[in-house]
């Protein structure tokens, strides 16, 4: 076997070709890489990771602590809650934000929490057809707990009616839960009547605020929401994070037990740097938000061009550009085109999108919101998602837009027949 393998005076070529192999592949891992998957997850811009670095062998004490390090790390939480409040509009209620170990345990928290604590009031819940992953599943836990929900249907275009929302009011009726915007569709929504509705027959507002922040002004008194959950790995902040806004007579019960920190609502160690960096993340958001919108608005534009006129039998999906829509989303849906093929191909050229949606572009069936907006199984099969960053160049975009024309037509010319029509 030994000479099979070789001579040992031959070992040194050996080496030298697997040396050659690993540069190789070394070069291409590290290839430029274009990423429109920015309705997935973010990079943390350069102030969050250098806020974040002395909170994890500086500053690392427990801010449950009475010394001074742990005072220091207590501060840094506390200044973290101000910039959040800031962000949802309330400057002044740092008080009201708990952290969280991620944006679905924040909405988790938010509805089994509150429906839980408010049982004896009614067990009746009311949300539109396109929420998050994070409220469907959690109203399903919900159901088998003995309560009930009603799904409100969206348009063509993802936009719900209030008044549709409150005609599913009931005596029974205890929390009502809107997403801000969705990243499927991109469709901001005009929440205020809803909140008006709420109020006026006392029932709680719950506002998933993940795919709005950073994108658009957040102001809670302006949709009278009661609870506002957020996620700063969405808007350029860290990951392992996620930030729940609750007024204060809005009661909800904990769902992790253990230790009497965010005020009893949520045991455990505060992950004090992720904390820090996810303060630092909504200062920057709500301080650039205008300069930020007009940048990714224009490469929006760019992009939106570049396949409708590079790219035959193409559909936008969703809302017009504009103010109703989420300013670094797109969606389209290619005929005669899979989504799944057409992410794969663009990988392999560089470019990062994801097939539908991201929390669930991995998902063999496609994906719900597709459904409610009104979308056949096929033609969901051929939709991707686009998304925008404050890093991504104009160069890039159009980059893109070749990569995606070379692998729309690439896959077509492998089906048999003429294009079909994707309206």
């Amino acid at each position: 076997m030994f000479s099979r393998l070789g001579r040992p005076e031959n070992f040194s070529d050996g080496r030298k070709r697997f040396a050659d192999l690993m540069r190789n592949r070394t070069s291409f891992c590290k290839m430029e890489r274009i990423y429109l998957d920015h309705q997935t997850t973010t990079p943390a811009l350069p102030e969050v990771v250098d806020a974040m670095m002395p909170y994890w062998n500086e500053d690392y004490a427990s801010p449950s602590g009475l010394h001074a390090g742990a005072k220091r790390a207590r501060n840094a939480v506390d200044l973290a809650r101000s910039r959040v409040s800031c962000l949802l509009g309330r400057p002044d209620d740092g008080e009201n934000v708990f952290f969280t170990g991620s944006g679905a345990e924040a909405v988790n928290l938010a509805v089994l929490g509150f429906a839980r604590a408010n049982r004896r009031f009614g067990n009746h819940i009311v949300c539109s057809a396109i929420e998050h992953p994070a409220v469907l599943d959690s109203l399903s836990a919900l159901e088998r707990e003995g309560f009930c929900k009603s799904v409100v249907p969206v348009d063509s275009k993802g936009f719900l009616s209030a008044e549709a929302v409150s005609s599913f009011f009931t005596d029974e009726t205890i929390l009502v839960c809107c997403q801000w915007a969705n990243l499927v569709a991109g469709t901001v929504q005009s929440l205020k009547r809803v909140g008006e509705f709420a109020r006026e027959r006392g029932i709680a507002f719950f506002v998933d605020a993940s795919a709005a922040a950073g994108r658009a002004e957040l102001n809670i008194d302006s949709v009278g929401a009661d609870m506002v959950a957020i996620s700063p790995h969405r808007f350029w902040g860290p990951k392992g994070v996620g930030c729940l806004f609750k007024r204060r007579r809005t009661v909800v019960e904990p769902l992790i037990f253990g230790g009497n920190q965010e005020k009893g609502l949520r045991a455990g160690m505060e992950n004090v740097p992720a904390i820090v960096g996810a303060g630092v993340a909504a200062e920057l958001a709500r301080r650039n938000l205008r300069e930020n919108c007009l940048r990714l608005g224009r490469l929006q534009k760019r992009l939106l061009a570049g396949v409708l006129n590079g790219i035959d039998g193409v559909r936008l999906n969703g809302p017009e550009i504009g103010t109703g829509r989420l300013c670094d989303q797109l969606s389209f849906t290619l005929s005669g085109v899979e989504a799944e093929g057409l992410a794969l191909f663009a990988d392999m050229r560089g470019l990062a999108i994801s097939p539908g949606s991201g929390c669930l572009s991995r998902a063999l069936e496609p994906h719900y919101v597709f459904s409610a907006l009104g979308m056949s199984p096929s033609q969901a099969k051929q939709t991707i998602s686009l998304g925008i960053g404050l890093e991504t160049t104009e160069a890039e975009v159009d980059a893109a837009v070749e990569i995606l024309k070379a692998g729309a037509k690439r896959l077509r010319s492998m089906l048999p027949g003429s294009v079909p029509n994707c309206g």
